[in-house]
């Protein structure tokens, strides 16, 4: 059944490429990548050393900005704030009818790793410090002022395209006006050292849908999307979030299924909450980690959900250039969606030089293409089984 469509009014975006969505839009088009080598932690235990994190710039910055605040907290400000002002909102003022829904990972685990030291260095923990941590969801309320519904959640790397399925969950039943969706998560050493364990991460770069891939490379980052409710919004729509979906493979903790069945089923559940054919998607934002079986069950659930039609439809692979923002890479390749419908270019896929056969898709090779696009879904999927899937179109 379809249901109300959700204004889309702000976005924000803080990463490896950069601060402020236009900024790290326009150097996507241009085919830069932004994982560079580790140092924020002694990396030389580790095979690779190299990540995405936030330039060292932004991050100086950020910290003289934000000198209470873990680092994800001053990341999650960053895109905040950016997706309040471009919807002529501040920050400060507090609205009783605006929620906030975060999503991430692991947390601000920089806390975390404060307290431990902390306990080790003085055998003792003060309260104060692990309030950062506890009170993470209420300080980011406050700071953005969402007086509203305030909820966090983690399904693994479906985490940001899952927050806002609950953000528009939140405004179509009622409880708020406009939400405010934020993805989040930070490279530290315990997440590098838990993220190596894994054995996902390459030695090499991320080849997207190429023959040669070998695995994926992390990211940090924040990505922040203002939703409000059609009709009644108080700022000009940038696109419209027009479906969503989330679901669960109940199959394995690790594996997709076969043909990434559940990946098929949440892009199809997404259309029919838009109440769109899967005929009218012109353009896919696909998970694509860069892994041997993500990307060719990925590739499979679109050619089942499109069938002859994949051919004509493009598909665009950012974790080539942002890495794997883990609970934030949903939200933001969900933003990077919304300026490829608003701009009509969309970035390239860097590193693939085979296409590998198995994985017969349009990945935008080599540089960005030109294309006029108003109706986009975008395939989240992370450990557990979590998948979600949103439908973005132009906002007329």
């Amino acid at each position: 059944m379809k249901q109300d469509r959700v204004a889309i009014v702000g976005s924000g975006l803080v990463c490896c490429l950069g601060a402020g969505v236009d900024s790290v839009y326009r150097r996507m088009c241009a085919g830069e990548c932004g994982i560079r080598p580790i140092d924020r932690f002694p990396p030389e235990p580790y095979p690779q050393k190299s990540a995405g994190q936030v330039p060292a710039e932004v991050e100086a910055r950020l910290r003289a900005e934000f000198p209470d605040d873990d680092l994800a907290g001053a990341l999650v400000r960053e895109a905040g704030t950016e997706a309040l002002r471009q919807a002529g909102r501040r920050a400060a003022a507090a609205d009783p009818r605006m929620g906030l829904v975060l999503a991430t990972n692991f947390g601000p685990m920089e806390s975390l790793e404060w307290c431990w030291r902390e306990r080790v260095d003085v055998g003792s923990l003060d309260r104060d410090t692990f309030a950062r941590f506890d009170q993470f969801p209420a300080r980011m309320a406050a700071a953005l002022g969402c007086a509203g519904p305030r909820l966090q959640l983690s399904l693994s790397c479906a985490s940001g395209a899952a927050a806002l399925a609950l953000a528009a969950d939140l405004i179509r039943s009622g409880r708020a006006d406009r939400v405010l969706a934020v993805g989040y998560d930070l490279i530290t050493e315990f997440c590098w050292c838990g993220l190596t364990n894994l054995h996902t991460i390459t030695t090499d770069c991320m080849r997207p849908f190429d023959l040669n891939r070998s695995g994926t490379l992390f990211s940090e980052g924040a990505a922040a999307m203002l939703l409000e409710r059609s009709g009644l919004a108080t700022a000009p729509a940038r696109g419209l979030l027009a479906g969503v979906a989330t679901n669960n493979n109940a199959f394995h903790m690790t594996a997709p299924p076969k043909e990434a069945e559940g990946s098929r089923q949440v892009m199809a559940a997404a259309l029919a909450d838009a109440g769109l054919a899967a005929a009218e998607v012109e353009h896919i934002c696909a998970h694509a980690t860069s892994t041997k079986a993500n990307d060719v069950t990925e590739a499979a659930a679109f050619r089942n959900l499109l069938g002859d039609r994949l051919a004509e439809v493009t598909v665009a692979a950012h974790k080539s250039q942002l890495g794997h923002l883990m609970g934030a890479a949903g939200l933001a390749e969900a933003i990077v969606t919304l300026e490829i419908i608003r701009g009509g270019v969309i970035p390239p896929t860097v590193n693939h030089l085979t296409p590998d056969p198995d994985c017969p898709v349009d990945c935008i090779r080599g540089a960005a293409r030109t294309r006029s696009v108003r109706c986009a879904i975008t395939n989240s999927a992370g450990i557990g089984g979590n998948n979600s899937s949103v439908v973005i179109t132009a906002a007329s």
